[in-house]
């Protein structure tokens, strides 16, 4: 430990007795607070989390572009269907997918027109993305809110 930074920790006033120097075989006198800043990484957690959820979201907007494009070929007569937002459902190994089913076209013929459809997209997924293993997909309707006034 450098001579000053010694001198800064003894000025203080509080020490906590850190271990012995095998060396020299005096104490090594810290700084409780001071040894708890060093120690504590809170940031180095929060970064890493912030990472991960950035990992994720840029993981479900790729498999998103994904399945637009696999439900653009897709041959379901007279339904355009449109995925709008996938999210981890409860991780990156299950998505679940909100689609947007358009006016006219019954909820219920769109869902089991997907379910049908849901070994092909999740090939297409599977393609499109550079993972060991392809997520299961699950398909949710999707209303639009908002936009009128009333």
């Amino acid at each position: 430990m450098p001579a000053g930074l010694r001198a800064f920790l003894r000025a203080k006033g509080s020490f906590a007795l850190k271990r012995q120097n095998r060396r020299f075989r005096e104490a090594e006198f810290v700084d409780p607070d001071f040894a708890e800043a060093l120690c504590d990484d809170k940031s180095g957690r929060q970064s890493a989390d912030r990472k991960a959820q950035r990992k994720t979201q840029q993981f479900c907007r790729q498999v998103q572009r994904a399945l637009n494009l696999g439900l653009a070929d897709c041959s379901l007569e007279g339904c355009d269907l449109f995925v709008e937002e996938v999210s981890p459902a409860p991780d990156c190994g299950h998505l679940l997918a909100h689609v947007v089913i358009t006016n006219g076209y019954a909820i219920a013929d769109a869902m089991s027109a997907l379910r049908s459809e849901t070994p092909r997209l999740r090939s297409e997924v599977a393609m499109a993305i550079a993972r060991k293993r392809a997520p299961e997909l699950a398909f949710v309707p999707a209303f639009l809110s908002g936009g009128e006034d009333e």
